[in-house]
């Protein structure tokens, strides 16, 4: 069965949520934090791990989140909505802001909030190094992720879809809850990832500097410790929050905990101390049901923001693109689909254009033509005319100076006569008188046998007309027969008044 699967991958440990999509929303197939041990590489651990628990991905879809110190984060404001506009200005805002050369990281943005005509955009970046390492590190344990993103957006999505569930300070419903900032805490060792959701919009998505994982095992033993692991990560995020104006009245009114710092006992109370405004567990709303005997849902946040986002993948940061695209994508399919269909329609037009074309050149031709018809038939005839068949019978009539033209050549009328002849009876032929409308042929045969045979083949042709008997005479040694044949050739179209010419 196809899944959407959320991995959050740490050194000691893999959260795994598996969703199965749905025409109204989702279904929670599957929610587990998978512990990784023995020796190793992580991508090795993790592959041992997943065979450990009977666990493989397949044809899932699945989406994971790089380590926040690998990710550097960037919010720009820009004085305009268009998003052709931001995609235009965002690479030399960029490249004025890291540095490193714009080929040796990938990054991606999405915009957080448009208000006045402005925009508020993120920017997520990380070394081209950083992502080639990690997707290594998957393909190890059999993974190919479809997607690759940042922790502090991906988690902003539990507030898009509602599924936050908190009590409310001073007011009746959640509604009202979210009116006021609320800062969501992910953190763990080797990442940790700020979010404040104000208004149903984010204001703020960052990645913060996070302990080791020995820090942070440290710290679930000893109250120094603690103290230690949560001073630096407190400070980065008040550091995060006045570099936004969040201080004072803006500042965010409660804080949600999650991932392994919501596990870590005394964490809630001295964060609360630290940061001064109320420190609670992250919980969802209670539509949405984890599995019995999953884990709390603070601890599984990262995991289930993950496969949400793969769920809903568009618009959003996703650091697989360009030469480290997933193949398999089917928006590269989309692609190329696409691509395909422009090249069909560019054909399509210029097989029309070409069509078009041959259709206005045959319309000027044929305006050609019927101009040049108009002109030869207004010398002929008197007047006008485009259509042929009525110029040919108009000149083929006897009123029409055109109507003693005749249809055929003396020497076609002769070649007709001839080829009527039979070949039993060929005469040596001493005279003729061939037009358009008579023949006269006189010659000479062995009898007058071949004379009568030269007569009934001659009659057979119906352009020739009646053929009177011949005049015939023997040759003064009286051996051969001179005979002398007149008839009219009926085929000229000539008229009568020029049959005689």
């Amino acid at each position: 069965m196809h899944r959407i699967v959320g991995l959050d991958l740490t050194e000691s440990s893999a959260r795994i949520v598996a969703l199965e999509s749905g025409f109204r929303g989702f279904t929670v197939l599957d929610a587990r934090t998978v512990p990784l041990t023995g020796e190793g590489t992580l991508g090795e651990r993790l592959k041992a791990a997943l065979v450990e628990h009977g666990l493989s991905f397949g044809e899932d879809a699945v989406a994971v989140a790089l380590p926040s110190s690998q990710v550097a984060s960037h919010q720009f404001t820009l004085p305009f909505t268009d998003p052709r506009r931001i995609a235009q200005v965002l690479p030399a805002e960029v490249e004025g802001a890291i540095p490193f050369e714009t080929d040796q990281v990938v990054w991606d943005h999405c915009t957080l909030s448009t208000a006045d005509g402005k925009s508020q955009v993120l920017v997520a970046v990380t070394q081209n190094t950083a992502l080639d390492a990690l997707l290594a590190e998957l393909r190890i344990a059999g993974i190919e992720p479809r997607t690759v993103t940042s922790a502090p957006i991906a988690l902003a999505i539990l507030e898009e879809k509602r599924l936050l569930a908190f009590a409310p300070q001073g007011s009746e419903s959640i509604e009202g809850a979210l009116a006021d900032a609320v800062l969501l805490l992910e953190a763990g060792p080797e990442q940790a990832s700020v979010t404040v959701l104000h208004a149903g919009s984010v204001e703020l998505a960052r990645s913060l500097s996070a302990a080791s994982l020995a820090v942070w095992s440290a710290a679930a033993n000893e109250q120094g410790a603690l103290e230690k692991l949560l001073v630096p990560l407190v400070r980065d995020l008040k550091l995060a929050l006045r570099s936004r104006g969040m201080v004072g009245p803006k500042a965010p009114t409660r804080a949600l905990l999650a991932g392994p710092l919501a596990t870590m006992p005394g964490a809630q109370a001295m964060l609360a101390e630290l940061i001064g405004i109320p420190a609670e567990l992250l919980a969802l709303d209670g539509a949405t049901l984890f599995p019995e005997g999953a884990p709390p849902a603070s601890e599984l946040a990262l995991a289930f923001s993950l496969a949400l986002r793969a769920q809903n993948p568009r618009g959003h940061i996703n650091f697989r693109k360009g030469s480290h695209a997933f193949t398999k994508d089917i928006s590269q399919t989309r692609g190329q689909m696409m691509r395909l269909a422009i090249a069909v329609a560019v054909v399509l037009v210029l097989a029309l254009a070409s069509g078009i074309a041959k259709v206005i050149s045959l319309s000027n031709q044929a305006a050609a033509y019927d101009e040049a018809l108009c002109s030869a038939t207004k010398k002929v005839l008197g007047n006008c005319l485009t259509d042929y068949r009525v110029a040919i019978s108009q000149m083929s009539g006897g009123a029409s100076k055109a109507g003693g033209i005749p249809r055929v050549s003396s020497s076609e009328v002769l070649a007709e006569v001839l080829s009527h002849l039979p070949e039993t009876a060929i005469p040596l032929l001493d005279d003729m008188d061939v037009t358009t409308t008579s023949v006269r042929l006189k010659g000479v045969v062995d009898s007058f046998a071949q004379v009568s045979d030269i007569q009934t083949a001659l009659k057979a042709d119906k352009c020739l007309g009646e053929i009177k008997q011949p005049r015939t005479e023997k040759q003064h040694d009286g051996a051969k027969i001179i005979f002398s044949l007149d008839f009219p050739y009926l085929c000229s179209g000539e008229a009568a008044s020029a049959s005689g010419s």
